[in-house]
C-alpha cells in the first residue's frame, strides 16, 4: 500500500490535516478553501520567469505565419483550456482558424464523462492526425497529474510532426517533464478534496493560462499598453472606446477625428493608430501581418 502511495501524483494525495474538513463551520470550510486558491496562485507566481520563456518561444512559432494555438487534454483540465482559448478570438481577435482543441472523448466530454477517455492514447494519435498539427503549431498539453496518457501522447506526437509544445501539470515528477519542449509545474500539493483538482491544481491551470496566453497575445501585436486593440467594434460602445484609444495614443488627433478615420478603415483600430502615426495604407497592413509587438511599430518613421 505504501509503495502505491509514492507512486500517486501530489493532487491524488489525502491531506490528513483534512479529514474533518465536513465537520467544520461553513466559515471554516471557506477559509480552508480560499487558502488552497490563494496557495495555487503563488505556485503560479514562482514560475513566471519560465511561463515568460515559453511565452517567448511561442511567439517566435507562431508570429507572422499560419501556426495554431493547440489546447490538449482530458476532463477538468481541457476544459479550462478550451476557456481560455475561446476568449483569444473576441478578446485579442486572434483568428479562430489559428485556435484548436484536442480533446479526449471529443466535444461532449466538455459537458460529460466520458469513461476512458483520458486513456486511450491511440485516439490521442487519431486526433493529432485529423487536426493536422505541424510545425507551424504550438500545443499546449494540461495535465494536474502529468501522467494523463491522452495528453502525453498528444504531446508525444506533436513533436515527432516538429510543432512546438508546452505541458502544463501539478506534478514536479510526472511524465510529462520527459516530454514537452517547455515544462510549467505547479506544485500544488494535496486537494482540500482529496483529488478534486478543480481547486486548487485547476485554480492554478487558470491563472497559469490566462497569463500565458495575455503575454503571447502583447508579443503578437494585439496590446498597446493596457489596452485591447483588436476587440471587434460591434458596437457604439465599442467604437467609441477605439477612437478614445486612437485620440489617447496619438498628437493631434481628438476623438472626433479619430472617429472618423476608423470609420473609413472599417474599424480597424491597428490600422487606425499607424495610419493616424503616418504609415501609408499598404504599409500598415504589411507591417501588421508580421505580428511583431505593436509598440515597436509606433517608433518614429
Amino acid at each position: 500500500m505504501d509503495q502505491k502511495k509514492l507512486r500517486l501524483p501530489p493532487t491524488e494525495l489525502v491531506d490528513p490535516n483534512g479529514r474533518e474538513f465536513d465537520r467544520l463551520p461553513i466559515s471554516e470550510q471557506l477559509e480552508r478553501l480560499l487558502a488552497s486558491q490563494a496557495h495555487a496562485i503563488e505556485m503560479v507566481q514562482k514560475i513566471s520567469q519560465l511561463i515568460a520563456l515559453a511565452a517567448e518561444a511561442a511567439a517566435k512559432r507562431l508570429r507572422g505565419g499560419e501556426g495554431r494555438l493547440i489546447y490538449a487534454g482530458a476532463g477538468c483540465s481541457i476544459r479550462i483550456g478550451v476557456q481560455d482559448g475561446v476568449e483569444l478570438v473576441p478578446t485579442f481577435g486572434w483568428p479562430l482558424s489559428r485556435v484548436g482543441y484536442l480533446i479526449a472523448g471529443g466535444s461532449k466530454a466538455l459537458s460529460v464523462s466520458v469513461e476512458g477517455a483520458e486513456d486511450d492514447a491511440s485516439d490521442a494519435l487519431q486526433q493529432v492526425d485529423n487536426c493536422s498539427v505541424s510545425e507551424l503549431d504550438v500545443v499546449i498539453g494540461i495535465t494536474a497529474s502529468g501522467s494523463t496518457p491522452f495528453t502525453c501522447k498528444i504531446l508525444e506526437s506533436s513533436i515527432a510532426r516538429g510543432a512546438l509544445t508546452i505541458g502544463v501539470s501539478s506534478n514536479p515528477k510526472s511524465r510529462l517533464i520527459e516530454i514537452a519542449d517547455h515544462v510549467l509545474v505547479t506544485a500544488t500539493g494535496p486537494e482540500v478534496l482529496a483529488g478534486s483538482t478543480r481547486l486548487g491544481a485547476g485554480t492554478a491551470q487558470k491563472a497559469l493560462l490566462n497569463c500565458f496566453s495575455t503575454a503571447l497575445m502583447t508579443q503578437l501585436g494585439r496590446v498597446l499598453g493596457n489596452e485591447m486593440l483588436c476587440v471587434q467594434a460591434t458596437n457604439a460602445k465599442l467604437k467609441d472606446r477605439q477612437a478614445r484609444i486612437l485620440a489617447g495614443q496619438i498628437d493631434g488627433i481628438d476623438e472626433g477625428g479619430a472617429y472618423q478615420l476608423l470609420s473609413e478603415l472599417n474599424w480597424d483600430l491597428r490600422k487606425g493608430l499607424l495610419v493616424a502615426s503616418g504609415w501609408v495604407e499598404d504599409d500598415a497592413d504589411l507591417a501588421l501581418a508580421g505580428e511583431r509587438p505593436f509598440r515597436e511599430l509606433l517608433r518614429p518613421l
